[in-house]
């Protein structure tokens, strides 16, 4: 069984890889290309709570037009305990239960112009299900739902479903830790009643110390409902960790 699901993983991890490349000899134009650096706090209250404060910011290369946004979000985490492991957004190795739900709230708007061009409130919550598999690797699935409103004036209320595959391994030399992964992530938009959105990002997170994380990746983006169809992202992460919990 565990060959077979080794052979699977390698597979999927293929398939992966290769799919930008075979992506981007088919476009007909060029990609939007855009720059997406972010900070990301993340304070442990306990060895199951987790608060956290994302802020992104989007920009078009070509174009200069920006975005920003600020996602203060909760965690708890919950389920049978596995073997100990750092994850991307961990500060340190831990034992690393098989759920976690996560609830937050964001909120956008283009910068430059006070929001005329876009302005977004939404209220998500996820549910993240890890399954350590042969060879070190683990195996994440993410379900998101999120409810939107669009729009300064008279805001536009719509939902988006998505659900998010990603395979990760933690390398360790010393004190340094390498989590490189690859993950795909469809989005269904009830605007258009369709799957509109498909994302593929492969990337790492490097950390040297407990409280700090760099993270970079490059994400290509394929919208059939946008005026960029294609879009290509380098996305880079600062992790900043704080902990209260009291754990070793």
């Amino acid at each position: 069984m565990w060959s077979r699901a080794a052979g699977v993983l390698r597979l999927f991890s293929l398939t992966l890889l290769l799919w930008p490349c075979a992506a981007g000899l088919a476009f007909a134009d060029d990609p939007a290309k855009e720059f997406w650096p972010e900070v990301d706090t993340w304070w442990r209250v306990s060895p199951a709570w987790r608060l956290s404060l994302f802020v992104p910011i989007s920009e078009n290369l070509d174009t200069q037009y920006r975005e920003g946004n600020l996602i203060p979000q909760v965690d708890v985490a919950f389920g049978t305990a596995h073997r100990e492991r750092r994850l991307v957004d961990e500060d340190r190795v831990r034992a690393m239960k098989f759920f976690l739900f996560r609830g937050g709230y964001l909120g956008g708007k283009s910068l430059d112009d006070q929001g005329e061009a876009y302005t977004e409130h939404t209220a998500f919550a996820e549910l993240h299900w890890r399954l350590p598999v042969k060879g070190g690797f683990l195996l994440s699935q993410r379900l998101r739902t999120e409810f939107r409103w669009l729009g300064q004036d008279n805001p536009e209320f719509s939902s988006r479903l998505r659900y998010r595959l990603m395979l990760e391994k933690e390398y360790t030399v010393g004190r340094v830790s390498l989590v490189p992964y690859v993950n795909v992530e469809p989005y269904y938009d009830s605007r258009y009643d369709t799957v509109n959105r498909i994302r593929l990002i492969p990337g790492a997170s490097v950390s040297w110390t407990r409280y700090a994380a760099i993270e970079g990746n490059l994400t290509y983006q394929h919208d059939s409902k946008s005026s960029a169809t294609h879009t290509v992202a380098l996305n880079v992460i600062l992790h900043v960790f704080l902990d209260t919990s009291r754990t070793p």
